[in-house]
C-alpha cells in the first residue's frame, strides 16, 4: 500500500499542470451553468411568437391627382372678361355683353374672351392636360388651337399668335399654346384669347367650369 501511494503522488506530481487546468475548466463550466439558470425567466414567461400569423397587406396608395380646370393664363395675370358666354337665363346686361357685333349683324358668344387690363399680349396656357388635335388659321377667328381632354372635354383657343404647339402633340396643364392676339369677328374684345369649352359636343360656359374637377364637368 505504501508503494502504491508513492506511485500515485508521483503521477499527480508529473501531471499537476494538466490537473489544475482540468479543475479550472470544470469550475468555469459550473459557474456558467449557474448564471444561465438564474437569468432564465422560464418558458412560462417567454412570449410566444406565431411565425404563421398572416401579415396585413398594405392598401395601394393612389398617387394620381385629378386635374382642376384653370384659366387659360397665369393666375397672377391682371385680367378682365371682355366677352361673356351667352346664357338665355342671364341678366339683360350680361346677355348684351355676350353679343358679338360683326358688320350689321349680331352673333351670340359661345365662349369667353379674356384680356389683360392694359390690353397687352400675354401667354395662353392649356386649361387641362390633353392632346392637340387641331391648329388652324381662320379669317374671322384668327389662329386657333383645339385640345382634347379626358371625360369628353374639348377646349378651343381663338385669336392666337405665335403658336408654340402642333397637331398630335401631348400637352400638360399649363403648357403654353401661344400668345394672345385679336380676331376679325370681335375687334371690340381687344387683345385677348377667346376660350370655348365643350363636353361631348355640348358648348358650356367656361366661367362656370373654372375650379371644377374633370369628373365634375
Amino acid at each position: 500500500w505504501g508503494d502504491e501511494m508513492k506511485k500515485l503522488r508521483k503521477i499527480i506530481g508529473q501531471n499537476k499542470f494538466q490537473f489544475i487546468m482540468f479543475v479550472g475548466i470544470l469550475s468555469f463550466v459550473l459557474v456558467a451553468l449557474v448564471i444561465a439558470s438564474s437569468t432564465n425567466p422560464g418558458t412560462n414567461d417567454t412570449p410566444v411568437v406565431d411565425d404563421n400569423t398572416p401579415s396585413i397587406p398594405e392598401e395601394p396608395v393612389n398617387t394620381d391627382v385629378e386635374e382642376v380646370i384653370t384659366l387659360p393664363f397665369s393666375k397672377d395675370l391682371d385680367y378682365q372678361v371682355t366677352r361673356l358666354f351667352y346664357d338665355k337665363n342671364a341678366s339683360s346686361a350680361d346677355q348684351e355683353k355676350a353679343l358679338i357685333k360683326y358688320g350689321t349683324t349680331f352673333r351670340t358668344s359661345d365662349g369667353v374672351a379674356y384680356a389683360r387690363r392694359d390690353n397687352e399680349t400675354f401667354d395662353v396656357l392649356a386649361v387641362l392636360s390633353g392632346k392637340v388635335v387641331e391648329v388652324k388659321d381662320n379669317p374671322l377667328y384668327g389662329t386657333y388651337v383645339v385640345v382634347e381632354h379626358d371625360n369628353g372635354i374639348t377646349s378651343f383657343y381663338y385669336g392666337l399668335q405665335n403658336v408654340t404647339v402642333s397637331t398630335s402633340q401631348e400637352v400638360e396643364q399649363g403648357t403654353k399654346l401661344g400668345s394672345s392676339g385679336t380676331t376679325e369677328i370681335d375687334k371690340e374684345a381687344g387683345n385677348h384669347v377667346f376660350l370655348k369649352i365643350q363636353k361631348d359636343g355640348k358648348k358650356l360656359n367656361p366661367e362656370t367650369l373654372i375650379g371644377k374637377k374633370v369628373s365634375e364637368v
